[in-house]
């Protein structure tokens, strides 16, 4: 049968377990939204952030900068495009649909969670290196530390996004749909392996960098982490049994 005919990766995992943890992960973002809202997260965030910082040294947070990059909307956008394309010239333009699809709906879902939370980012925590990378400066950072404190509203919506972290939503999207690509291609055990391990390991370090940084709580980045990973294995168990279904269909039709 045609690869075009089995665009997703032939995992039989997707089908069934591939579905019921996409779910659990969507599961648990919400859950650690209503931790945040009911305000439960912000002892173990403020705990979390205040340990990363003392952490800080200038040589450090160059080399975290470095990492927090490879999760920006620019390189993301690079990195998707060569998957796309790879995929279009390859002639697997189901596939190629697919991976769009998922890649960018994830986006405009984060953009419009983010706006719709508006959870301001951690401002007593920010690095100097990190501020403008975030929209602001530390000038602007010290300001809005004192109009919190003193009760007052934040009108930069550049700092109301903070749930969930686009790096950790996008970076697990985009590497696991990476990672479920190569899946036929890296062979035996050993490789899968390294593939599994290499996702896994390029989205926690980029999760962790945000929070490193003080851009992001901790539940920020674990609710983008769940996002992106419960939206990702959600999308290609639905390809994946409606390619079946329709397979089962085409079967009994040349009966």
């Amino acid at each position: 049968m045609s690869e075009q005919n089995h665009p997703v990766p032939a995992n039989p995992w997707i089908n069934g377990g591939g579905l019921r943890a996409g779910l659990f992960c969507l599961a648990g973002a919400l859950a650690v939204f209503l931790l945040y809202a009911f305000d439960w997260a912000e002892g173990p965030d403020r705990a979390c952030l205040a340990w990363m910082k003392s952490l800080r040294s200038d040589g450090l947070t160059h080399r975290i900068m470095e990492i927090s990059a490879l999760g920006s909307i620019p390189v993301l956008i690079l990195i998707g495009l060569v998957t796309v394309l790879y995929l279009y010239v390859r002639g697997d333009q189901k596939t190629t649909r697919r991976i769009f699809f998922i890649m960018v709906s994830a986006e405009v879902v984060a953009y419009i969670v983010k706006h719709l939370v508006r959870r301001i980012r951690p401002m007593a925590f920010i690095d100097d290196y990190a501020a403008p990378t975030v929209g602001t400066d530390m000038q602007e950072v010290q300001e809005v530390v004192k109009t919190l404190a003193s009760g007052d509203e934040v009108t930069n919506t550049a700092l109301l996004v903070s749930f969930p972290s686009g790096h950790g939503m996008m970076s697990a999207t985009i590497f696991l749909c990476i990672a479920f690509l190569l899946y036929n291609a890296a062979g035996g055990r050993g490789p899968r392996m390294v593939l599994a391990a290499t996702a896994v390991g390029l989205i926690v370090a980029i999760g962790l960098s945000r929070v490193y940084l003080g851009v992001h709580n901790p539940s920020d980045v674990l609710a983008g982490w769940l996002g992106g990973t419960g939206w990702t294995l959600v999308w290609f168990a639905f390809f994946a049994r409606r390619d079946r279904l329709g397979d089962s269909v085409a079967g009994h039709g040349s009966a």
